[in-house]
């Protein structure tokens, strides 16, 4: 897929996928423990996850969960997974975000957007692709983060040749105007959740499948199959 398909591309899935901005209403420190809650689990998960935490503490706020005692933290999010591990990370991060008076995330995301970058990334569990969402979804930074869905989509329109994280997303960067990234990287993920899914890709409803790589090979590789196996004539 080259740069002018890759536009045409997110046009239609634009389009297709209205914004569906799931922090709308909530706080940069909600985003944040939202985000490190959806690591490693299904949108499902997190969300029944972050209720419950609410419900244990009341307003998420770094000053509530570092007065939580991490076991508390640990049951309340346990249906959003590898719980052990979360409630560590979620009460580190809240701890380092209640000093200076419970400000410090505001003074980060109003920093320069690669200087915010890695003060995030310097938080305990903060990865580089919580520390993008946190960015573009809590503070309208222009970067595009990377999930599951839109790694695999990226690979099936032949968009890098590299699989890690920042090759991705340094790419889908190169090509999509600031202005645009939050906006494309959901509507990719809702693409990713709808039709091209990594099992049983819906292509016959892909409205972009003249443009994807992956639906042209898989095509090609069909009608060479079915030329493959069809009846020669033979001599009698």
């Amino acid at each position: 897929m080259n740069r002018r398909a890759f536009t045409r591309t997110m046009r239609i899935l634009e389009s297709r996928y209205p914004v569906e901005d799931w922090s709308r209403g909530m706080t940069s420190f909600e985003v944040l423990i939202s985000t490190i809650l959806s690591q490693s689990t299904t949108v499902a998960n997190e969300r029944r996850g972050f209720k419950d935490l609410r419900s244990r503490v009341g307003m998420i706020t770094p000053q509530r969960i570092a007065g939580t005692p991490e076991a508390e933290i640990a049951t309340a999010i346990w249906h959003a997974g590898l719980a052990k591990q979360k409630a560590p990370r979620i009460s580190a991060v809240a701890r380092a975000l209640q000093e200076g008076r419970g400000d410090r995330l505001r003074r980060i995301l109003e920093l320069p957007t690669d200087r915010a970058r890695l003060e995030l990334m310097a938080l305990s569990g903060v990865g580089p692709k919580t520390a993008d969402v946190v960015l573009a979804m809590a503070a309208g930074h222009p970067t595009f983060p990377v999930d599951t869905h839109i790694a695999r989509i990226a690979r099936r329109w032949n968009l890098v040749r590299r699989t890690d994280y920042e090759t991705i997303r340094a790419a889908l960067e190169r090509w999509t105007p600031p202005g645009k990234r939050k906006a494309w990287h959901l509507a990719i993920i809702a693409h990713g959740r709808a039709l091209c899914k990594a099992r049983n890709p819906r292509c016959g409803e892909c409205p972009v499948r003249r443009d994807c790589d992956w639906y042209r090979r898989r095509r090609t590789r069909a009608q060479r199959s079915r030329r493959g196996t069809s009846p020669r004539a033979t001599k009698d």
